[in-house]
């Protein structure tokens, strides 16, 4: 269980690290002055006209468009769709794989209000990020420091809804603690 647990504490805290890079990096990407074009240049020798190569699986090409290209469509993507959609992706990536790897490590527990919402929260995920009720769910109480969830929030946004992003960050730092502790870890400052 040891090392169940300290694979989830770890996972915690690179989502959380992934989550707070990728909401800094979408700022230039969505600059009309394109500043990420001028990285690309200076760092990689990349020029405008450099393609922006995507492979499928096996290998070919399923695009080569060039860089300016797709730094211009990117930075012309309103603002909120682009990050409002990637962070919430993001999160929601982050939330159904920990709480994958808590159901595949056997560690959940109905007594822990916390891993009761990590379930919740997972679920409404894979439900197109709307929560998801059956019957009389929750069983359980279902919260995230101090804010509890209940069926009549079936159907409604979860993440970027019920679950703004400095909540999803407060939700890693509550399982990496809660998991740490399952360890015998000393809690990372």
């Amino acid at each position: 269980m040891n090392s169940d647990a300290a694979r989830i504490t770890q996972m915690a805290g690179e989502f959380k690290i992934a989550f707070s890079g990728i909401s800094l990096a979408i700022v230039p990407l969505m600059d009309p002055r394109l500043p990420l074009l001028g990285v690309f240049q200076s760092l990689y020798e990349q020029s405008a006209d450099s393609p922006v190569i995507i492979t499928r699986k096996d290998g070919t090409r399923h695009s080569s468009q060039r860089l300016f290209d797709v730094l211009s469509a990117a930075a012309s993507v309103p603002g909120a769709g682009l990050r409002g959609d990637l962070l919430v992706f993001t999160a929601m990536h982050g939330v159904t794989r920990i709480g994958d790897a808590i159901d595949q490590a056997d560690l959940r527990d109905p007594s822990s209000p916390l891993l009761e919402f990590t379930r919740h929260l997972r679920n409404a995920c894979a439900h197109g990020n709307r929560w998801h009720f059956r019957g009389a769910e929750p069983k359980f109480p279902a919260a995230l420091r101090g804010r509890t969830i209940d069926s009549s929030m079936h159907g409604s946004q979860a993440v970027n809804g019920w679950l703004g992003f400095g909540d999803y960050l407060d939700l890693l730092d509550d399982l990496a603690h809660h998991f740490r502790g399952l360890t015998g870890q000393a809690a990372i400052v």
